[in-house]
C-alpha cells in the first residue's frame, strides 16, 4: 500500500471482534482499512485445511445458539447465506467420571429443544434426592435473575456466589468443571459472578454448541469480505509495527506493507500489546500504563490434534469431567508448578461429526484441549504434562483411539501467541480468550473501549462485549462499531 493512503477508520486484526467491527462500519458507509497479519481472518478461531482435513486449529465451542451474535452481524451485512451455521445434537457429549471411576455419557437431549427434566441430569450425576433441592434452587435463580441483579454481582467471584447454595459436589462439578470452565478458561474463584451468571443463563435459555461448516473461522472471513464488498480495503499478511500518534491523536499505522492514515484506529490486537508495544508507554499517563500491566489474561488452552484413520467417536463435541476436575486458583498454581491433579477436565471437538467435508471419507479429526499456562514463550517441555493428560484421559474414555491414530499434533500457548497475540508481559501472549472475565476487570468493570488517546479504540474479548469467546468478541465488534460510528459522525459534523 502506497504511503499516505487515507481512510476514515483503520482496524488492526481480523479476529471476530475486528472483522465484525470493520465489516459493519464499511457497510454503514465509512472508508475502512482492515489489516491482518495472517493470511486469513479468524484470529484464534481461524479455519485451516491440511491433508484433506478442515477445522479450527484447536477446540472452539461457542454459545448461545438462539439470537447469537454471529447471525446479528451477518444479517446486517446481508450475508446470512454465506455461512452454514450448524447445531449438532450434543447428546452424550458431556461425559461424567463417577465415584467408581466409570465414565458415563450424558443422557440424550429431548427432541425439538424441549427443556430436559433436571432429575434426568441429577440421576446421571448420581445426586441423592435429598440433595437435589439446593441444585434446583441454584439453577432456577441463575436462569431467572434479572439484568439489574446480575450487575450487582461484579465484586464477588462466581465461587462465592455459588457457595451460598451448598451444592452437591457432583452438581458443582457439572456447573463449573463442565460448563463454566469451558466458557471462561479462568478459575471459578477469580471469575466475576456477574459474568458467570450471565453466560450460564444464556446457555440455559438459548442453548450452546454452535459451529460452522468449514470451521467457525468462516464467520470472521465473511465479516472481513464485507469490508471489500462495501468499498474498503482488506490487507492480509500485513503486520502492524506501530500505531502512529501525533499531539495526542492517532494518525494511522505503519506496517510491513506501508503506511495507512486515518483519524481513528481500532485495535483487535489486545489491550496490553496495543498500549505497551504498538503505541508505546510514552504516549500514556503512568497510571494508565500501570492499570494495563495489572490486567490479568485468561489461562491458555493447549492440547492435541488427533488424525484418525477410522471414525472412533460418535459425539460432535463435549467435556470429560468429574466432581473434582474443576479449576481453582490454588489448584492451577500447583499444576503449573508440577503438581498435576489426577483428574482434570478435557474439552474435545470432532469437526467431521458435524461437517461432512472436515475429513476424508472414513477418517476423523479430533481436537482436544485442556487448561494450561498462558505464557506465549512456553516450551515443549513446559507443555508435555498437559499434553500427556490429553492422551491419558481421552484414551481411557475412547480406548480404540490409540490404534487408529495416523498423526498426532500437540499445540501449545506459544502457537496461540504466534498466530494471534504478541507477548509483552510475563505469563501472557498465549491466553485462550484474552483478558480474563475476572473480579475487578469483568462485568461493569471491564476496560473501556476508548483509550486515553484521541481516536484510539479497543475491540475484541478485552473490552466492549459479553458472552463466550468468539461471540463475546463479535458482541464487542457490534458495540464498538456503534461507538466508532457515532464518534466519526460527531467529529465530522462538529469539528
Amino acid at each position: 500500500m502506497a504511503k499516505g493512503s487515507q481512510f476514515d477508520v483503520i482496524v488492526i486484526g481480523a479476529g471476530f471482534g475486528g472483522s465484525a467491527c470493520a465489516g459493519l462500519l464499511a457497510k454503514r458507509g465509512l472508508k475502512v482499512a482492515l489489516i491482518e497479519k495472517n493470511a486469513k481472518a479468524g484470529g484464534k478461531a481461524m479455519a485451516f485445511s491440511k491433508n484433506g482435513f478442515t477445522s479450527t486449529p484447536w477446540v472452539v465451542i461457542t454459545a448461545p445458539i438462539i439470537e447469537n451474535s454471529f447471525e446479528k452481524v451477518l444479517n446486517e451485512l446481508g450475508m446470512g447465506d454465506r455461512v452454514e451455521l450448524v447445531t449438532p445434537d450434543p447428546s452424550g457429549g458431556a461425559i461424567f467420571r463417577n465415584g467408581k471411576g466409570k465414565y458415563v455419557p450424558m443422557p440424550d437431549m429431548p427432541a425439538d429443544n424441549a427443556v430436559m427434566d433436571p432429575n434426568i441430569i441429577f440421576d446421571w450425576l448420581e445426586i441423592p434426592e435429598a440433595e437435589r433441592e439446593a441444585a434446583l434452587l441454584a439453577l432456577t435463580e441463575i436462569t431467572l435473575m434479572s439484568p439489574e441483579d446480575i450487575d450487582k454481582q461484579d465484586n464477588i467471584s462466581f465461587a462465592e456466589f455459588l457457595a451460598k447454595y451448598n451444592l452437591p459436589k457432583a452438581a458443582y462439578g457439572y456447573l463449573v468443571g463442565s460448563i463454566h470452565d469451558a466458557c471462561f478458561v479462568a478459575p471459578v474463584d477469580a471469575v466475576a459472578a456477574s459474568e458467570g451468571i450471565q453466560v450460564l443463563q444464556s446457555i440455559f435459555l438459548r442453548s450452546g454448541g454452535l459451529f460452522a461448516k468449514g470451521g467457525i473461522g468462516r464467520v470472521a472471513e465473511t465479516f472481513a469480505q464485507a469490508v471489500v464488498e462495501n468499498g474498503g480495503k482488506y490487507v492480509t499478511r500485513a503486520k502492524v509495527e506501530k500505531i502512529l500518534v501525533s499531539d495526542g491523536k492517532v494518525t494511522g499505522v505503519a506496517t510491513n506493507k506501508g503506511t495507512f492514515n486515518a483519524p481513528i484506529v481500532v485495535s483487535n490486537a489486545g489491550i496490553q500489546p496495543t498500549v505497551l508495544k504498538l503505541v508505546g508507554e510514552e504516549h500514556f499517563d503512568r497510571s494508565f500504563v500501570t492499570y494495563v500491566k495489572d490486567l490479568v489474561p485468561s489461562q491458555g488452552l493447549p492440547g492435541v490434534r488427533y488424525f484418525l484413520n477410522k471414525k472412533v467417536i460418535e459425539q460432535p463435541f463435549g467435556t470429560i469431567f468429574s466432581d473434582d476436575s474443576y479449576w481453582t486458583l490454588e489448584r492451577f498454581n500447583k499444576a503449573a508448578c508440577g503438581e498435576m491433579p489426577e483428574d482434570i477436565a478435557v474439552l474435545y471437538e470432532v469437526p467431521s461429526n458435524y461437517d461432512e467435508n472436515a475429513a476424508p471419507d472414513g477418517k476423523q479429526i479430533v481436537l482436544v484441549s485442556v487448561w494450561g499456562p498462558a505464557d506465549g514463550m512456553s516450551t515443549a517441555k513446559d507443555m508435555k504434562p498437559w499434553w500427556d493428560k490429553c492422551d491419558e484421559i481421552m484414551f481411557k474414555v475412547f480406548p480404540d483411539m490409540p490404534k487408529h491414530i495416523e498423526r498426532r499434533e500437540p499445540y501449545s500457548s506459544k502457537n496461540v501467541s504466534v498466530l494471534t497475540r504478541d507477548k509483552v508481559l510475563p505469563n501472557q501472549g498465549g491466553e485462550c480468550i484474552g483478558l480474563g472475565q475476572l473480579v475487578g476487570q469483568g462485568g461493569g468493570q471491564k476496560p473501556s473501549v476508548k483509550a486515553p488517546i484521541q481516536g484510539l479504540f479497543f475491540v475484541g474479548c478485552d473490552a466492549g462485549g459479553y458472552g463466550v469467546g468468539t461471540q463475546q468478541a463479535t458482541d464487542s465488534g457490534i458495540n464498538v462499531a456503534n461507538v466508532v460510528q457515532r464518534y466519526h459522525l460527531m467529529h465530522t459534523a462538529m469539528t
